[in-house]
């Protein structure tokens, strides 16, 4: 008798068809191996250009300026930021008093200018001097002494005791 066993034509398509499938799956799955050994072959070629340029950068910046330039990469942006709202509002607090520091200083400078401005108009225009009316009562002399002692003039104001008050400071004569 002989080994073969009788086959249906149907089964011969079938280990046809199975023959081609396992083919084609063989082919992917070593296109498949190919493309993880050439990324891992990147990945590995990614890290010692890395670890060069560590190097280089460890030389070259001092240890206190890292966090310096890990602020300045693209990547400190994507990174999240692990900050308290406590955090977050001491910082808006800082920025918010440094612009108020900043819009003090301008306002300081401003008056300063208009102080300036205002000197040299007064030092352009001199001051008109002002004479005094003779007293006719009290009370006028009083505020003319006032009006005199406010006026900025070059010469001094003395100003005058009334008579009421010179008889109440001196001692009474006996004989």
């Amino acid at each position: 008798m002989s080994d073969k066993k009788p086959t249906s034509p149907l089964f011969a398509w079938f280990e046809a068809g199975l023959g081609l499938v396992a083919d084609q799956v063989t082919q992917a799955n070593q296109q498949v191996q190919q493309t993880l050994s050439d990324s891992q072959q990147t990945l590995n070629e990614f890290a010692s250009r890395g670890e060069q340029v560590e190097s280089q950068l460890r030389k070259a910046v001092d240890p206190a300026q890292w966090c310096e330039v890990w602020r300045q990469s693209p990547l400190h942006h994507w990174m999240p930021s692990f900050t308290t709202p406590k955090q977050k509002r001491a910082a808006q607090l800082d920025v918010l008093s440094n612009k108020v520091d900043l819009l003090v200083e301008q306002v300081a400078l401003l008056a300063a200018k208009q102080a300036a401005a205002k000197a040299e108009a007064a030092a352009a225009k001199p001051a008109p001097k002002t004479r005094r009316k003779p007293a006719a009562s009290k009370t006028a002399s009083e505020s003319g002494t006032k009006t005199a002692a406010k006026t900025t003039t070059t010469r001094k104001t003395t100003t005058r005791k009334p008579a009421a008050s010179k008889a109440k400071t001196t001692p009474p004569k006996q004989d």
